[in-house]
């Protein structure tokens, strides 16, 4: 028991540190769209603050890989957790589109970095399913909290303040990244940037990425408006934030049980079946059922991010080669879907994109399933 205990340790220091950089980010999306003016951006720019850290991730995947087979683990997690906290210190500092920018580049480096790093350190536990799931549920603590103390800051300080707030309670991710000891090193690899054909598994996981964390997170308030046209703008916005919190608490409780899921019954097992739910989630949150769909959603969804890892990696003998691989398609699938759901706000037939977006989720979950279960025999 005690073997165990310390050996997830690090796994925990790792995801702790992650955690707490995250706070200023998940702050940022329910307070810029509504307070933007209070730090001096411009309406026209909100878009692009808010995803630029996104696209930044896409393309740096492959050099933060080579930084870790350059230098290990523990000092880019150090510096990364730093830099999260100056980042967000400065998102309310007023300093000028052109550094706001700036610094959601290197806030979406740093969680690049911390992320992969989080997931490495739990892939090394024995029981892989648990620690993941574990990782997951720390992970998203820290936003949950942001969420919650946030919006009670504005009553005491200023809006431009509240970040310099966040920045000061996110400072213990520094302190358990320095808490961390250095895993075995990567084999040396020259840098590159390829763009190939993705694995069948990295498109379930684009697509998956694409229709939840892209279009349906962005999409939230135009469902809901369309299924309650009385409501007013102001119950729509709580609602929808609402279900934003369901999703994060859901994944700090549901993410320690699907891991543990995963190790008893089959990561492949856990893994399609959280897809197939997320599919019909889908279909329901667009067909008239909005709630119960976003609910089905965002509950398996979270099981679905938890043992991504875990999935991408079976059988790799780069471990961290194939989760950086599987990370950077999850992202590219996030952005490219709040790009495109951007142009559909306005769209009435919401219902013929996700039945199209969920029967190709399904055929591409059948494939990886089929042959995930021939890698087990």
């Amino acid at each position: 028991m005690r073997k165990h205990i310390a050996e997830m340790k690090l796994p925990m220091y790792a995801s702790f540190s992650l955690s707490f950089a995250l706070m200023g980010d998940a702050f940022l999306y329910s307070f810029l769209p509504i307070n933007a003016s209070s730090i001096h951006v411009p309406i026209i720019w909100i878009g692009t603050i808010l995803s630029i850290n996104r696209f930044t991730r896409i393309l740096l995947n492959p050099l933060i890989l080579r930084v870790f087979s350059l230098v290990g683990f523990r000092i880019p997690i150090i510096v990364a957790a730093t830099i999260s906290v100056l980042a967000t210190a400065g998102y309310g500092a007023g300093f000028g589109i052109a550094i706001l920018v700036l610094l959601r580049i290197l806030w979406g480096i740093s969680y690049s970095v911390l992320r992969v790093g989080a997931i490495t350190y739990a892939m090394d536990y024995p029981k892989k399913g648990l620690a993941l799931g574990m990782s997951q549920s720390i992970i998203e603590s820290g936003p949950l909290l942001a969420l919650l103390v946030g919006p009670l800051l504005f009553e005491v300080i200023s809006p431009s303040r509240i970040f310099l707030v966040i920045a000061l309670l996110s400072m213990p991710g520094v302190y358990f990244a320095f808490k961390l000891k250095e895993r075995g090193s990567l084999p040396a690899r020259p840098f590159s940037f390829k763009i190939s054909f993705p694995s069948v598994f990295n498109r379930l996981a684009f697509l998956g990425a694409f229709a939840v964390e892209g279009m349906l997170v962005v999409l939230i308030g135009a469902l809901l408006m369309d299924a309650h046209p009385y409501w007013s703008a102001v119950e729509i916005t709580a609602v929808a934030a609402g279900f934003l919190m369901f999703r994060r608490i859901c994944s700090l409780l549901i993410s320690p049980f699907a891991g543990w899921s995963a190790d008893r019954y089959g990561l492949p097992n856990i893994y399609s079946g959280s897809i197939l739910l997320i599919c019909l989630g889908l279909l329901l949150a667009t067909n008239g059922w909005v709630m119960s769909g976003l609910i089905l959603v965002f509950t398996f969804y979270n099981v679905n991010a938890a043992l991504a890892a875990g999935a991408a990696s079976a059988g790799k003998a780069d471990v961290t080669q194939a989760v950086s691989n599987n990370a950077t398609f999850r992202d590219a699938g996030s952005a490219f879907g709040a790009l495109t759901a951007g142009f559909l706000l306005a769209f009435d037939h919401l219902d013929l994109i996700f039945t199209l977006l969920s029967s190709t989720l399904i055929l591409l979950n059948w494939i990886y399933h089929r042959r995930a279960k021939a890698l087990v025999v």
